[in-house]
């Protein structure tokens, strides 16, 4: 039989998400051992979530923002 895991899968996805959200790294600690999760490196200069929704912007500079640069990447990935 096998040991139970330290950390189950929700946990570290949950970790995860948080990490990728907010672009930062995020540890645990369990019986002295630490557990860490860190966002992808191309996203640590970008805090913003990466899946957001039109009621997660505070203003129209945002959207208009985010919509040029989803344009922006529609157009590397066309090309």
């Amino acid at each position: 039989m096998t040991s139970p895991a330290l950390v189950r899968s929700a946990d570290l996805k949950r970790m995860a998400d948080i990490a990728k959200s907010k672009g930062v790294t995020v540890w645990i600690e369990i019986d002295g051992r630490r557990i860490g999760v860190s966002p992808d490196i191309h996203n640590v200069n970008n805090p913003a979530p990466v899946d957001l929704q039109p009621e997660d912007f505070t203003s129209l500079a945002e959207w208009q923002a985010w919509r040029d640069r989803n344009r922006a990447r529609e157009t590397q990935r066309d090309t």
